[in-house]
């Protein structure tokens, strides 16, 4: 019995070719997965290319306009301007994450790893989006355990683009109360949280958080091209990220990164 058994037992070849032709079919169908999917890719990086050029210049006609170098507006022109310009940037943002999702995605994205001050870099992202709280309502505020500069090794410009899409999101869909940026490290390793008093999000919808183009029920569920990127880049640092929620109590995104690389 056993292996001998089954060895003696003689071959069926007609359940043999069956088989192979169903294998065969599998096998197609995931090349022609494969190949939908790649051609899709190609579609949507070729799309957000052709999206972006019209769209930078829509913004500098726009910041032209503001400036008064066509000549003086009504002041109801203005403020149409201004609305106008305020969506054309968001829609810039959007098309600018997901050429940045491709190249990371496609391999064509390269860091540029250098040593930098972790703490000023989270300062300055604080005085960038500070007046967007004010304007809320809500205070923003870095908890630093000292005043010492905190030197890490890695790409700043892909880490700051991390560190403003979870603050700026936390800012957004936190009505009332803080957001706080917390900074602690040990001899290896370095993580920024940054906490909100937002609605929280459901624990159903935090295990797909990160992913592409999510879909959800949940206000968050829009951000989630943004969230990807960051997780992407983190990612990419060899670090991770994750989020601790509950609703009604807020959310508190953390990044763990390795000092050095």
């Amino acid at each position: 019995m056993g292996a001998d058994d089954f060895v003696c037992k003689p071959i069926q070849v007609n359940e043999l070719l069956a088989r192979v032709r169903s294998l065969l079919r599998l096998k197609h169908s995931i090349d022609a997965m494969l190949e939908m999917t790649k051609a899709r890719e190609d579609f949507v990086a070729r799309l957000t290319h052709d999206l972006r050029i019209p769209l930078v210049g829509a913004d500098r006609m726009l910041t032209l306009l503001q400036r008064g170098k066509f000549g003086e507006l009504p002041q109801k022109a203005i403020e149409a301007i201004a609305t106008i310009g305020n969506s054309n940037q968001n829609l810039l943002l959007l098309v600018n994450t997901l050429l940045e999702v491709h190249r990371f995605e496609s391999g064509c994205k390269s860091l540029a790893i250098a040593p930098f001050d972790l703490k000023k870099l989270v300062k300055e992202v604080v005085k960038e989006l500070e007046a967007v709280a004010i304007d809320k309502g809500l205070v923003l505020t870095f908890d630093e355990p000292d005043s010492q500069p905190l030197r890490i090794e890695g790409d700043r410009l892909e880490l700051r683009r991390v560190i403003t899409n979870l603050v700026g999101n936390a800012i957004k869909f936190t009505d009332f109360g803080c957001v706080k940026i917390v900074v602690r490290s040990d001899v290896k390793s370095v993580s920024i949280s940054v906490e909100d008093t937002g609605p929280g999000i459901r624990a159903s919808e935090q295990a797909t958080l990160f992913e592409r183009f999510r879909t959800g029920n949940h206000a968050r569920a829009g951000c989630g091209l943004g969230l990807h990127l960051s997780h992407r880049i983190v990612e990419a640092h060899s670090g991770s990220i994750d989020v601790t929620s509950t609703v009604g109590q807020g959310s508190t995104f953390t990044v763990q990164l390795p000092i050095s690389l």
